[in-house]
């Protein structure tokens, strides 16, 4: 079980940087994929060249499931929760039933209306992406899902990149990311910051798969795959020999072009390839295709979907009305509250109303009074929460620097709880934070009344600690409780 809500039932994918399980959301009774990031990338013994591929991992995946939040809709899987399972991050999304572009491949060769139907629908998705200010630099087939009603659906943002010249390259020195056979040339040559051409080149290597059941290049004797995607000049479809206008092919071929800058924009695509489209009421195509992409068009659909948020666009919160200052009963009921969001896993609402207020009640109560400093450790637990380690461990460490007296040694320790469960995945370091939940664990049996949040808050690490190899210790301690 996970979050008390997901019931995993079986393996879906294994391999490269994640795991895939398929599992019951427990409330919708819907399949749902669940993406963890692979142990081996974040929390095994390392030099300190791999500590860097393996944090540089772990941010990627964070950014992953806020791109996803943020590109919620359709033509993306949605984003239904996010956390740890067995101590590995994990992303919960919508699964999209029905078989990625590779597979679909591989049993069916589509006739032009599919092909443009499939490349139509990827080019609107792709618009969104870029409208809100990423390039997914992963475009390939395994990666465009074809759902059973005919839907595509883009999928894998573990190295979509922001174009924001602020946002960090989580890419290692001599290393290309990407997938060989569909990588722009830029990518490949190791350009730092590439433009939305880049997903165009990807897309085109696709796009001339669909048409002439051939990869754009392979491998030879004296010369790679990744050489002749950055050096040789590309192919050009033959209309005569697939049936194919001109334009079409004026189109792959000019995406294809090494310079970035000179290929056709995506507004271009979209103007060639829906004049392709089957029309409404249309046969469908003979062989069957299963799924079948024309579906959609044949059947009517809804408009494209609504373009994504812009790119300068936080992420936002619900918004706080502006209100006199709180009394001291009506902040405790608040936090009574936000700490009850918490425990569930779900800050929300209440949470986000302790946090707008802490400002103004610790100037008015200052930073030892209770209720601040429990405050403090609400907006703590909503940032680990929400997969913010660093930002959570330092605000845990905050209030472990707070000096507190002898009746508030219960939020000292559960302060040390949340430092002990910051520093797994942000500092790779289970032993340290093994010895510090021992530690606590010693603290809390010695206190002089029981603490009920903190003694859970042990309890929950408990588990994951037993699963980093501490079982036996962890066990024995908390038999002692």
């Amino acid at each position: 079980m996970l979050f008390e809500r997901f019931r995993i039932s079986a393996t879906l994918k294994a391999g490269g940087m994640a795991r895939v399980w398929l599992a019951e959301d427990l409330q919708s009774r819907k399949t749902v994929a669940v993406k963890a990031l692979g142990r081996d990338y974040w929390s095994s013994p390392y030099d300190l060249d791999e500590r860097t591929v393996r944090s540089e991992a772990f941010k990627r995946f964070e950014r992953e499931r806020d791109l996803l939040d943020k590109f919620a809709g359709p033509g993306i899987p949605g984003l239904l929760a996010h956390g740890r399972f067995r101590g590995d991050p994990c992303l919960v999304m919508e699964f999209i039933p029905g078989k990625n572009l590779r597979d679909f491949l591989s049993s069916h060769r589509p006739s032009l209306a599919a092909a443009a139907a499939i490349g139509v629908q990827i080019l609107e998705i792709l618009d969104r992406i870029h409208q809100g200010g990423v390039v997914h630099r992963d475009l390939k087939p395994q990666n465009v899902v074809l759902a059973s009603d005919g839907a595509v659906h883009i999928i894998d943002f573990g190295i979509a990149l922001p174009t924001d010249p602020q946002a960090t390259r989580y890419t290692r020195h001599g290393h290309t990311p990407g997938s060989t056979g569909y990588m722009a040339p830029e990518i490949i040559r190791g350009v730092k910051d590439p433009t939305f051409a880049a997903d165009l080149y990807g897309f085109a290597c696709m796009l001339y798969e669909f048409i002439t059941a051939k990869q754009v290049f392979c491998d030879l004797p004296d010369r790679s795959v990744e050489e002749r995607h950055r050096s040789d000049p590309p192919p050009r479809i033959d209309p005569a020999q697939y049936s194919v206008g001109a334009d079409l092919a004026d189109l792959t071929w000019g995406m294809l072009q090494k310079e970035p800058e000179i290929r056709p924009a995506l507004a271009d695509g979209l103007e060639v390839l829906r004049r392709y489209l089957p029309r409404l009421g249309d046969s469908a195509p003979s062989p069957r295709l299963d799924p079948d992409p024309t579906l959609p068009f044949r059947e009517g659909r809804d408009s494209p979907a609504v373009a994504a948020k812009p790119a300068s666009a936080q992420r936002q919160r619900p918004s706080v009305r502006r209100r006199t200052m709180p009394s001291r009963r009506e902040f405790g009921d608040l936090l009574d509250a936000a700490e009850r969001e918490v425990l569930e896993h779900r800050p929300d609402q209440h949470a986000e109303r302790v946090v707008a207020q802490l400002k103004e009640v610790e100037a008015a109560w200052g930073p030892r009074e209770r209720l601040v400093v429990r405050a403090q450790l609400v907006r703590a637990d909503r940032a680990r929460l929400e997969g913010d380690w660093p930002g959570a461990g330092r605000l845990y460490r905050a209030v472990e620097r707070t000096p507190l007296g002898a009746e508030d040694v219960d939020l000292l320790l559960e302060a040390r709880v949340g430092v002990a469960e910051c520093l797994v995945p942000e500092k790779d370091d289970t032993e340290a934070a093994f010895d510090m939940w021992r530690t606590v664990v010693g603290e809390l049996r010695d206190l002089p009344r029981s603490s009920p949040k903190v003694y859970r808050r042990c309890r929950e690490f408990a588990a994951e600690l037993a699963e980093w190899g501490h079982r036996d210790e962890v066990e024995t301690m908390l038999s002692s409780l």
